[in-house]
């Protein structure tokens, strides 16, 4: 596939679960650079890379792996966004904005209705920006967050 499409040119912007070796590769890259490294600590929860319950998205940009999320699909209609992030090099150009669209796309054909998120005070703006509003994130795992995190959601 990725010859196919470096071939012809393609230079698009898709979103896909992810599935190959590659996908996975580069998920854990982005986990460990963008959040786990801060910490600093392995990531803890590659746990979720086999569970049916986590959704694992790949964004690219023609043959590049520009952006990755982790969904969590709870069993009340509604979705966390554990996390979402763009590779620094393609940052400010509108991918994060395409990625959450795609993303809440698909969770409502999947008849999710509500996304939440654990928002980091830097990224807060961004999700207003998108109509997230301040809300009780309510996480019935009750997994610890970081005490910085501003819970917001928004009704899909």
């Amino acid at each position: 596939m990725v010859n196919i499409d470096a071939k012809s040119g393609f230079n698009k912007l898709r979103i896909t679960h992810a599935s190959t070796d590659r996908e996975w590769q580069a998920v854990r890259q982005f986990r460990q650079k963008y959040f786990f490294d801060k910490v600093p600590i392995s990531d803890p929860y590659t746990w979720t890379f086999d569970h049916n319950e986590h959704v694992h998205f790949i964004l690219y940009q023609g043959t590049i792996i520009i952006g990755y999320a982790h969904i969590q699909l709870w069993n009340d209609l509604r979705a966390a966004l554990r996390i979402i992030v763009i590779d620094e090099v393609y940052r400010n150009k509108g991918m994060g904005s395409y990625f959450l669209s795609l993303i809440e796309k698909w969770l409502k054909s999947q008849r999710i209705t509500k996304l939440q998120i654990q928002s980091s005070p830097e990224a807060y703006h961004f999700y207003v920006q998108h109509h997230y509003i301040n809300m009780l994130f309510n996480d019935p795992d009750g997994y610890e967050s970081d005490p910085r995190d501003i819970e917001i959601g928004k009704i899909l």
